[in-house]
């Protein structure tokens, strides 16, 4: 289906629609051409971390991954937006040791797990959260390993004018074919540079994971990127987590990250499809819900799947004693 109207994400509170969000959302083929979308595909957005995939190729191309000796769970946390588990962390400082990177040269700052738990453990031992704590402590390592690599200082690496966003700027230009030096741009939560394009463009950047036109070197490094993911996708968020859980469960057939304000990408490399979706409000709960239903519309899901991933495909509200009382569905435009 091929509409300018969003996909509309209701959230029901027994049979009464309580509240209704706007996804735009759009899948392109091998040739960059979308074949389905809602909504405007030119709506400009920031990507945000739904993107961090791409923003990792320069660890491969330039040979740092190899050189350091990272292994795919490294890999993996350079695409991440991990929940802070034990075994993120121990991934992170493998990382930096092999590297020779030190915790203060990181400048995404500290903040609590996303896992409640690890958060809740670290609170009960009065700890404070730490770089290595940050859920991007795994891009940044990568953006730093790049530096190290290529004898760059990587001071002020989150800069404009640093190499290394240099480098990230002519790496998402390529894949994405939309020009990041005329790009307006913010400042994620993390501290690095974050470059507004149009969603449809997202998309098309993806495609380079799996399909790209650039180089042999691109193709190797999107691959090794594509099988990290699929065989460690712990280590792409965490535990009980929508992205972890829906690469692990379709066995990589969806490959899919999430970004803040509502964004996903992904690829579906057996159909050699690559997509986006962005909640017009900022709410991560349609955004995933509209990610769940695409995947489902698109054929990606078989029945054992359908089974094991019924919570998000159903999503259902509770109240705080766990009764259920309400639901969330995706509808179509007409």
């Amino acid at each position: 289906m091929k509409s300018r109207v969003p996909l509309s994400v209701e959230v029901l509170r027994g049979s009464v629609v309580e509240s209704q969000h706007q996804v735009l959302a759009v899948v392109v083929d091998e040739r960059a051409v979308p074949v389905l979308f809602w909504g405007n595909v030119d709506y400009l957005t920031f990507p945000r971390s739904a993107i961090k995939m791409l923003q990792a190729l320069p660890v491969l191309e330039s040979g740092a991954a190899e050189a350091f000796g990272f292994e795919a769970r490294h890999i993996c946390l350079a695409c991440s937006s991990h929940r802070g588990e034990k075994n993120h962390i121990i991934g992170v400082a493998e990382m930096m040791k092999k590297a020779g990177i030190r915790e203060e040269q990181l400048v995404c700052g500290g903040h609590y797990p996303a896992n409640e738990a690890t958060a809740h453990e670290m609170i009960r031992r009065s700890l404070q959260p730490t770089p290595i704590i940050n859920n991007c402590s795994g891009k940044h390592s990568g953006i730093i390993a790049t530096c190290l690599h290529l004898k760059e200082n990587p001071e002020g690496y989150d800069k404009y004018a640093h190499p290394a966003q240099v480098r990230l700027r002519k790496v998402l230009s390529e894949v994405t074919r939309f020009d990041h030096n005329k790009a307006h741009y913010g400042i994620d939560g993390c501290g690095i540079l974050t470059y507004a394009m149009p969603l449809q463009n997202m998309a098309i950047g993806m495609m380079a994971l799996i399909n790209p036109k650039e180089s042999e070197r691109r193709r190797v490094a999107g691959k090794r990127i594509i099988d990290s993911v699929r065989h460690e996708a712990f280590y792409l968020s965490g535990t009980d987590d929508f992205t972890s859980d829906i690469i692990q469960k379709t066995h990589g057939r969806a490959i899919i990250k999430n970004g803040a304000e509502g964004v996903f990408c992904g690829v579906l490399p057996e159909k050699g499809w690559a997509f986006a979706v962005k909640a017009e409000d900022g709410n991560t709960r349609a955004s995933q819900a509209a990610t769940a239903f695409l995947l489902q519309k698109l054929g990606v899901l078989n029945e054992e799947n359908q089974t094991s991933l019924k919570k998000y495909l159903e999503p259902k509200i509770k109240n705080w004693k766990g009764t259920e009382v309400g639901s969330i569905r995706v509808k179509m435009p007409s």
